[in-house]
């Protein structure tokens, strides 16, 4: 690992020259012309993307729920000390969405030299090149790395991020505002408007998660993983009221380990009943309480039935929900009582597909177990699934926390980690995204965001365009739970179901997604 991270960083200068490289390498012209144009959420803008025309941007969006837009900026001779603002939106009767509601970020560049595996044609690595992915706010002091002002190369673009945080007291109606990017060149201008639609999502998430901070284990990064509708997982006791009742957390690991992975095979004894019901007591809430135990282990030599037995049963003697990663095979599904030994089960595709052939899908929620969706690196066997990896295609973020996790009848999803580099290695992620396995490097594997010391934000972690897709998914699961419950479904057809019907089959088009979206949240809006 230590040799191929050599070998990478010795031929990285000399790729820096070879490719489109964003960082200022030649002189700019502070009286050349700019171009500025708005794009969705769903693309990623490359560094080389021809300009577009500057055009109104529209934008839809529920009371609670947060949308996103770009704002890209470049110049065919450079731009020198950029700059963006956005306005306050203004709506109907006077009604004002101010820019305390607004949050805006520069994207930052990483570098994908070796592409992450693919074995599927219709769903594979984008390829090798800059990938705007870690988001730098403009609230941040600067360090390394600063949002603005920024000097932008001839010929290449500098896109910035906007999130509308929508508040749950706005009026529905369309609102209407402006940005204006400013540098040494010049002033340009844009419009936009914002349709609140006559529904709001819960400030507590339906869709559960668990995306563990590896790195940054501070209460200020716990509370940027809440603000993208992602839950740390462990949190203090002393924490647990505000993060729940303010931040929206939907649930709580207890972060009692058992050791046992593919790797170790080997599991540490189980707590007491009696340790276990003091954790739980400590981290007293409405909110489901569970603690992940075990971790893949269907490649080890030997039964660890007994330890899973052991610590289910003492999870269920103090009223702890047991999560795995685990087959839901027939041993599992029964601890002597008629209950399952595994409350959750943490799957992948494979997993998934494996569960639904052979009936132990339903047979393991008739027992009351229930299903969280897992990826990590490729598995061979579904590459065809979603993937969370850097350089694959946006919606393989998005369709997997939304539209494939509702309509496959997940309730929630597990990341192993949430800010994962390899300290070990001196690994830069602001430079390096590679996690390695078996000498492959799958891109941004585990790196969902980004150390904040490198920003003016120390204790702290900054995202990636990728968690804010993972945050729209999940505002899309409320978006279809909301038209389950209200039964409306009916009323749409089977434009939810189209997004995503299996692990093969599901949307790969952007567009399409939008305008689900999108009908959807008309027959909501209309139905109140």
């Amino acid at each position: 690992m230590r040799a191929c991270a050599w070998q990478s960083w010795f031929f990285l200068p000399l790729l820096g020259l070879l490719t489109a490289c964003p960082a200022p390498v030649v002189e700019i012209d502070p009286k050349g012309p700019m171009q500025v144009w708005a794009a969705g959420s769903l693309e990623r803008i490359r560094p080389e993307d021809p300009a577009r025309p500057n055009q109104p941007l529209e934008l839809f969006a529920a009371r609670g729920e947060t949308e996103s837009f770009q704002i890209v900026l470049g110049g065919p001779k450079g731009v020198k000390g950029a700059s963006l603002e956005v306005s306050d939106l203004r709506g109907p009767g006077g009604a004002i969405i101010g820019q305390n509601h607004l949050t805006l970020y520069r994207q930052h560049y990483v570098q994908v030299w070796e592409p992450s595996p693919s074995l599927e044609a219709s769903n594979r690595s984008q390829g090798v090149g800059w990938y705007p992915d870690a988001l730098i706010p403009f609230s941040a002091p600067g360090g390394r790395f600063r949002a603005i002002p920024v000097d932008i190369n001839p010929g290449r673009n500098q896109p910035f991020w906007v999130d509308i945080s929508v508040p749950r007291e706005a009026a529905p109606g369309q609102y209407s505002g402006t940005y204006r990017v400013t540098a040494q060149n010049g002033t340009l201008e844009g419009s936009l408007r914002l349709t609140v639609w006559n529904f709001e999502l819960p400030q507590r998430p339906s869709l559960l998660s668990f995306v563990p901070l590896w790195n940054t284990k501070t209460k200020a990064a716990r509370l940027e993983l809440l603000k993208h509708r992602l839950m740390p997982g462990r949190v203090e006791p002393t924490e647990v009221r505000e993060l729940v009742n303010d931040y929206g957390l939907n649930s709580i690991d207890l972060g009692f380990w058992s050791g046992a992975n593919a790797q170790t095979c080997r599991a540490r004894p189980a707590p007491s009943v009696a340790e276990l019901a003091a954790a739980r007591a400590a981290h007293q809430s409405e909110v489901p309480i569970y603690n992940f135990a075990f971790d893949e282990l269907d490649v080890c030599p030997h039964n660890l039935l007994p330890d899973i037995r052991a610590w289910a049963n003492n999870l269920r003697a103090a009223n702890v929900l047991h999560l795995s990663t685990l087959h839901p095979r027939p041993e599992l599904l029964e601890d002597g009582n008629g209950r399952p030994l595994v409350d959750i089960f943490a799957i992948n595709a494979e997993m998934y597909e494996e569960a639904r052939r052979t009936g132990l899908w339903e047979a393991a929620q008739a027992r009351g177990s229930s299903f969280w969706y897992y990826t990590a690196l490729l598995n061979r066997k579904t590459p065809y699934a979603p993937q969370w990896l850097l350089d694959y295609s946006p919606l393989n973020w998005r369709i997997s926390s939304g539209f494939l996790a509702y309509n496959l009848g997940f309730s929630g999803i597990l990341g192993w980690a949430a800010d994962f580099y390899d300290t070990s290695r001196g690994q830069d992620p602001w430079t390096d995204v590679r996690y390695f396995n078996a000498g492959r490097a799958y891109n941004g594997d585990g790196l969902w965001f980004y150390p904040g010391q490198e920003v003016g934000l120390p204790g702290s972690i900054v995202p990636s365009i990728r968690a804010k897709w993972l945050r729209d998914g999940i505002e899309d699961y409320e978006y279809l739970k909301l038209l389950r419950e209200r039964g409306l479904h009916l009323r749409v057809g089977t434009v939810a179901e189209e997004m995503a019907r299996s692990m093969r089959d599901w949307q790969r088009d952007p567009a399409l997604l939008e305008a689900a979206r999108r009908r959807i949240g008309e027959a909501l809006h209309q139905s109140r």
